[in-house]
């Protein structure tokens, strides 16, 4: 029987996001070795906007990147710290968001007790005799082949010469290289500058690509996404250089998708127009690569949170036996198919009548036309059921939010409530609207943000009233599920 492989890299995940480049100098950056919860935190200047990152948490690895909102809120919470006091930092101006997985080094050949390394560790399997390098970086990638080399080869011989080999593109490079390019092509100047920066003397490769824009200027290289230094050209040069998807143009090739989650999805059509002509895409590839793209780029996170990260109360069983009793509109005892399809009315969602009946049967586990309580309250208690009311309270939620955030500020502040007050009609005393928004504002900063708004509107009581008004008014049927209790309409309005 073989002894079983013990694992040689754990998984350890650091959250990012990216704000506008206004919020720190162009060459200066900060790390912060105190933060609020003692982890570290990097605030820097990158690719001419700003990134934000904490350290790493050991998790298993996933292949998608999404980072976890309340991650996102710390982390902007932690900037303000470092700025003006005059500058809002909005969840709206997050750009992008994500989680990195790094591989942390444990060499299952150490003693026990040995620490996991945050750098690369280098071992020998003592039954194979094979030598393997586990963990390190992208950054130390020539460090780490130099370093197994040298202990592969062992004394003796010479030494790994990595350094003295020049990288590709270095042939050709110049200080000057950019305004070479502006001169022969009419490029903007952060294109050449970009150009220059990420292909070295290649860029002359790159731009040998472009086509003509129709423009007086810039004469030549068509741009990716507005505000962004990535031309059309360089999808073409990424093809000739072995990029299979489009995700790989998008995130790594380019780093739109980790810029500016939004521009790269806008940008995603058109590379996929461009790599379908360079590979000689069938319609049935190019539609099975858009899909799979999207489901990548939408993985990061962005101006409006994930909804999925929204945390909304599910109803208890007594709760549920209210939503039973108000279907059943006659008080007979059992919801007919007439009473599921009047239900989908009230709650604002209308549905075909094939739906309605795979939703009715769906309920009706005896096959008899009725669905008694206790078939209902299965139905109710069904994962895809509770799904379905998570999904109903987000959307709902987050369409009310977005109402009152008249600005787009991504949080609501005292002025935008006392305005949704008085376009709803209803007048609400000062001193009774600042007790709201001390309410609704649970960490004390001036701001409510989406997660305390919806937190706040699941809440079963409100003594103002004010609750009631906008999920009466605005569409959400009523406030919680139990308002009938406390004089207002119910759930299902």
């Amino acid at each position: 029987v073989e002894t079983p492989v013990k694992p040689a890299v754990m998984g350890a995940s650091g959250s990012h996001i990216v704000l506008p480049g206004y919020y720190a100098p162009s060459d200066m950056g900060l790390l912060d070795y105190n933060t609020s919860d003692g982890r570290f935190l990097f605030f820097l200047p990158w690719q001419g906007s700003v990134i934000v990152g904490t350290t790493d948490k050991k998790c298993p690895a996933e292949t998608l990147p999404y980072p976890p909102e309340e991650e996102i809120q710390w982390m902007l919470k932690e900037c303000e710290k470092y700025l003006n006091k005059n500058i809002k930092v909005r969840r709206s101006d997050v750009l992008s968001a994500w989680r990195g997985w790094r591989p942390l080094a444990n060499d299952p050949n150490a003693a026990p007790g040995a620490q996991v390394s945050r750098d690369h560790v280098i071992s020998k399997n003592p039954k194979s005799g094979v030598t393997f390098i586990a963990g390190g970086k992208w950054t130390t990638w020539r460090e780490m082949a130099e370093d197994v080399l040298d202990k592969v080869l062992g004394d003796g011989h010479p030494k790994c010469n990595t350094l003295d080999i020049t990288l590709h593109g270095g042939d050709g490079y110049s200080e000057s290289l950019p305004i070479q390019l502006i001169q022969k092509y009419g490029l903007m100047e952060d294109v050449a500058q970009h150009l220059v920066k990420t292909y070295g003397g290649r860029a002359w490769e790159v731009v040998d690509k472009c086509k003509s824009t129709g423009k007086q200027w810039p004469r030549y290289g068509i741009p990716l996404a507005a505000n962004y230094p990535y031309i059309e050209a360089e999808v073409r040069f990424a093809c000739q250089e072995y990029a299979c998807t489009i995700e790989d143009i998008l995130s790594r090739r380019t780093r739109l998708a980790f810029l500016n989650s939004e521009a790269a999805l806008e940008a995603m059509p058109r590379v996929a127009d461009i790599m379908a002509e360079e590979l000689g895409w069938s319609r049935k590839i190019k539609a099975k690569q858009i899909e799979t793209a999207t489901a990548y780029l939408e993985s990061f996170g962005g101006r409006i949170p994930v909804e999925d990260d929204l945390h909304i109360r599910l109803p208890t069983l007594e709760e549920a036996m209210d939503v039973f009793r108000e279907i059943d509109r006659d008080g007979s005892g059992f919801l007919d198919i007439q009473e599921v399809k009047e239900m989908a009315i009230r709650l604002g969602q209308p549905l075909p009548e094939d739906r309605i009946k795979s939703i009715f049967e769906a309920m009706d586990k005896n096959k008899d036309g009725k669905v008694e309580a206790g078939e209902f309250m299965e139905w109710f208690s069904a994962d895809s059921t509770k799904e379905g009311i998570r999904n109903y309270f987000h959307q709902k939620t987050l369409q009310i939010f977005k109402e009152i955030d008249t600005d787009n500020s991504g949080f609501i502040d005292e002025q935008e409530l006392i305005d949704i007050s008085a376009r709803l009609g209803k007048t609400i005393s000062d001193k009774k609207m600042k007790d709201i928004f001390k309410e609704m504002d649970a960490n004390k900063d001036g701001k409510i943000q989406l997660d305390e708004f919806i937190a706040w509107m699941d809440k079963e009581t409100d003594d103002t009233g004010f609750h009631r008004m906008l999920s009466a008014t605005m569409g959400l049927g009523g406030t919680g599920w139990l308002d009938k209790k406390h004089g207002g309409g119910s759930f299902l309005g």
